[in-house]
């Protein structure tokens, strides 16, 4: 009687979230790379996030690439804020 009354979960077309997922993985790569390059270990703050938003990204595309159900519209949405939120603490870095 219930289950009628839930809403149904929208879904994400499959190609978004591994365009995203993709994208995001090359970006924390260029990330961690450049920010070895230019300062080297002295701060290391940059590193991990660039290796975190890479790491987790690329365990998100691996997941969806594997998954045969369809990403919810939600779980896209969470992901997604916490890799944008990932950028944002990258680019606060180099204030």
């Amino acid at each position: 009687m219930f289950e009628t009354l839930d809403p149904q979960e929208q879904t994400v077309a499959r190609r978004w979230p591994l365009l995203m997922y993709s994208t995001y993985a090359v970006g924390g790569l260029v990330f961690s790379i450049l920010g070895v390059r230019r300062h080297g270990f002295s701060q290391p703050f940059r590193l991990v996030v660039g290796a975190a938003m890479f790491l987790l990204s690329l365990t998100w595309l691996v997941t969806t690439v594997r998954s045969t159900v369809p990403a919810t519209n939600r779980n896209f949405g969470v992901r997604n804020i916490i890799l944008i939120l990932l950028l944002m603490a990258q680019e606060i870095a180099y204030i």
